[in-house]
């Protein structure tokens, strides 16, 4: 197999770590197929989810850069988009964000040489990066990293450079090196997207599935409200797509 069969989550201590954490988590120790799990991280959480986290994962410390080609990165999540491609060259694997929650092994995955997803219908809003399969020393990993240098903006959330170098980029990239790269279809990884209804169908439409996917990446910005307010009791008692995919691992 190209790809290493170990999945790698990055944490950056900017928020607490909550149930969904967990839960994407214990999802990838159950699910992916995989010999090991690693948690990248700058700092531990506290709290009773992490503590029930810590005893399923490898933790591997980690310096949060604070700057790529001399540009300042300032965000957590662009810290993590630096970190996750730097391992991923590094040990290769299978890269997940603490908000995906895994539904089905990704092993018929890894004779590929780098996997991403489409973000929307035929990628119309780019490749996403909260799911990525890479062999190390990835030639489209190494080259995505470098082109941090020229596409890089580090603005925050909502602002046009939130996601250039993050999701354009990689899109972008695949056309000039088609041979380097997977693109698996946009309900593989990423479906429902962030937009007001797909949320609703992760979070609130009853019976709702996706049967074509290996992961549900949860937005946890656009779902912030559903996720902080979520309980044990909810997921249990719920017949949304979360409740679905996530009552089994509680």
């Amino acid at each position: 197999m190209s790809i290493t069969n170990t999945v790698h989550f990055v944490y950056i201590k900017e928020r607490p770590w909550k149930m969904h954490h967990y839960l994407s988590v214990k999802s990838a120790v159950v699910r992916s197929g995989a010999d090991e799990v690693k948690i990248w991280l700058d700092s531990e959480p506290e709290g009773e989810w992490w503590d029930k986290t810590k005893p399923l994962v490898t933790v591997q410390k980690v310096q949060a850069p604070t700057d790529i080609f001399g540009k300042p990165i300032t965000e957590p999540a662009h810290k993590s988009d630096v970190i996750r491609l730097q391992v991923l060259i590094q040990e290769g694997g299978i890269y997940l964000d603490t908000d995906v929650i895994v539904v089905k092994p990704f092993t018929q995955l890894l004779n590929y040489d780098f996997v991403m997803g489409q973000q929307g219908q035929n990628g119309s809003e780019g490749l996403c990066p909260a799911t990525i399969l890479s062999k190390k020393n990835s030639t489209f990993a190494k080259k995505w990293l470098a082109g941090f240098k020229d596409t890089f903006v580090g603005t925050g959330p909502g602002t046009p450079g939130w996601c250039i170098h993050s999701v354009n980029y990689p899109l972008w990239l695949s056309q000039q090196m088609p041979e380097d790269i997977t693109i698996l279809h946009h309900e593989a990884f990423f479906w429902p997207l962030y937009h007001p209804t797909g949320i609703k169908d992760i979070f609130e439409t009853p019976n709702y599935h996706s049967p074509n996917s290996y992961s549900i990446h949860l937005w946890e910005s656009s779902g912030k409200n559903f996720l902080n307010e979520m309980t044990e009791d909810k997921i249990i008692n719920g017949d949304s797509l979360f409740a679905s995919i996530t009552k089994e691992l509680l």
